[in-house]
């Protein structure tokens, strides 16, 4: 597998849990999100579910208060011990559901951190290997193995050779210099031309020099 494929197949995972995690956060009432682990309430499903067993205990609660209503004394100390319970199960289910959300958002803020990571380790293997980070000023040029192999370095091909090309200015008095690698050139508008790589060119004793 490449360094891309490996980056693609994180990027693609951190996507796909990403997705489940909106689910989990945003989903409806009574939406179940299943993941890996099995089937997950969404959060306003898990907040329902709570909100529905506090007011079926209170409802409860309610109807043996009145079905004991006949005995002041009994109804009183069972409407006293539901309604601790009713008290303990809603203190109960803010607690289960604060704990949830807390899970939540760990979750994601370890997900993050983990993109993060795998993000860094892959820019430390394209730097290692000396791929380049910025593409400006590169166009044309190929990517080389380094003759140590130690890495990797952009040469120009010698497919596209630069060009030198030599003429008088109009009052005759300079020879003026014209090179380039991309741009179209007429040859013919030139006194003298030449395609070449690496050279440098001199005046001396009012001769040119070409230097290797």
């Amino acid at each position: 597998m490449t360094l891309q494929t490996d980056l693609n197949t994180a990027v693609a995972q951190v996507t796909a849990d990403g997705l489940i995690l909106h689910q989990v956060v945003h989903g409806s009432p009574s939406v179940s999100v299943t993941t890996e682990g099995g089937a997950v309430p969404s959060i306003a499903k898990l907040l329902k579910d709570a909100d529905l067993a506090i007011n079926l205990a209170t409802d409860g609660i309610l109807a043996q208060s009145q079905s004991a209503a006949q005995d002041a004394q009994s109804a009183y100390s069972l409407a006293t011990a539901e309604a601790d319970r009713a008290q303990t199960a809603a203190t109960q289910g803010i607690t289960d559901t604060t704990a949830v959300l807390e899970q939540v958002q760990s979750s994601g803020n370890q997900i993050f951190v983990e993109v993060e990571a795998v993000l860094q380790q892959v820019v430390a293997r394209l730097l290692a290997v000396g791929l380049p980070d910025t593409l400006t000023g590169a166009r044309g040029k190929l990517l080389k193995v380094k003759t140590d192999e130690s890495g990797y370095e952009l040469v120009n091909t010698a497919a596209l050779p630069r060009f030198y090309g030599f003429q008088l200015s109009r009052d005759g008095s300079e020879l003026l210099l014209t090179e380039g690698r991309e741009s179209g050139f007429d040859a013919q508008v030139f006194l003298s031309w030449s395609l070449a790589e690496g050279v440098t060119f001199v005046i001396h004793d009012n001769a040119l020099e070409v230097q290797l």
